[in-house]
């Protein structure tokens, strides 16, 4: 060991060259000629050349403003179309579709569009006013009254239920809106039947008039288009017209039973025989006749034993000899 101007440094032999040198680390392994010659994988520390630390390039900064900067605007929210009509805004849908769309030929769909966008409402809400609009000027003069209301007369009497529904079938034919043809027969029909000494039948009395039905069906003694005035006569507290529109309500449209799957073969007759006890007994079940007979049988379910029975009057009905 020796000491120098630099400080104390100690004699050290290379461990690969076996040379002796002298290092101020006391623990040091290997001369400065094998450290050169890289025959050491791990250099000490000593002889490690400081790294340069990295120099960091800061941004050129931006030239001053050549005046006061105002802060950016924030962007108003958009207001959201309205959904709800009130007796303004109807007011000005009318005002604009009159001015400027009642007498152009212009799709229907762009005309509601077009006022949607230009009064910053929803397209709905458009399209029911001008449909308002336009079903209040159309109008329906007696002869057209009395043709649409003997076209659902003979409609309920035939049971004939036209594609897409009876309204529907009138309303194109008298080429009246399907909504003043639904008010039209619906107020004509509650008419009738305030005409009769039991405006509401209760569902004892409606039972009855659907055993004196099956009766005259089986006994065929009439024809079949006067059964409604005999069922009505005998009984007397309901009219001609009640018997037609709850025999129409019994022999419902078989279409809207196309989705029902039919009940396992063995349950038809099961049906069948618990709709003709039906028939025989009193006074109608209290749950209802089609969740009665279904809880009677297993695997069946209300749907099923409507279709079942629907079917069953369709049958007997167009099987009648005296139409």
């Amino acid at each position: 060991m020796k000491t120098t101007m630099s400080g104390m440094k100690f004699r050290r032999t290379c461990s690969v060259c076996n040379a002796t040198f002298f290092s101020p680390d006391r623990k040091a392994a290997y001369c400065l000629k094998c450290i050169k010659k890289r025959v050491v994988k791990h250099i000490p520390a000593e002889a490690k050349a400081p790294a340069a630390a990295a120099v960091r390039v800061a941004p050129r900064p931006a030239p001053p403003p050549a005046g006061p900067v105002e802060p950016a605007k924030a962007r108003p929210p958009r207001v959201p179309k309205a959904a709800v009509i009130t007796p303004d805004l109807r007011q000005r849908i009318v005002e604009v579709f009159e001015k400027e769309y009642a007498n152009r030929p212009v799709q229907t769909r762009d005309v509601h569009t077009q006022i949607a966008n230009r009064l910053w409402i929803k397209r709905q809400l458009v399209a029911d006013v001008v449909r308002e609009l336009s079903q209040s000027k159309a109008l329906l003069s007696e002869e057209l009254k009395s043709r649409a209301i003997e076209m659902y007369q003979r409609f309920v009497e035939s049971g004939h239920r036209p594609e897409g529904g009876r309204r529907r079938a009138i309303s194109s034919a008298v080429g009246v809106p399907y909504k003043q043809v639904m008010k039209l027969i619906r107020e004509w029909s509650m008419a009738e039947y305030e005409k009769s000494p039991t405006p509401n039948p209760s569902r004892q009395q409606l039972f009855e008039v659907e055993k004196l039905y099956w009766e005259e069906l089986t006994q065929q003694r009439h024809r079949l288009t006067e059964l409604p005035e005999k069922i009505a006569s005998q009984l007397g507290y309901i009219t001609r017209w009640q018997v037609l529109r709850w025999l129409d309500v019994l022999h419902d449209d078989q279409r809207a039973f196309a989705n029902v799957p039919d009940p396992p073969s063995e349950a038809l007759q099961q049906i069948l025989d618990a709709y003709i006890k039906y028939l025989t007994s009193p006074a109608p079940p209290e749950q209802g006749l089609h969740y009665s007979i279904a809880g009677q049988i297993p695997k069946v379910s209300p749907r099923q034993v409507h279709k079942v029975l629907q079917d069953y009057r369709h049958q007997m009905r167009a099987q009648y000899p005296l139409i």
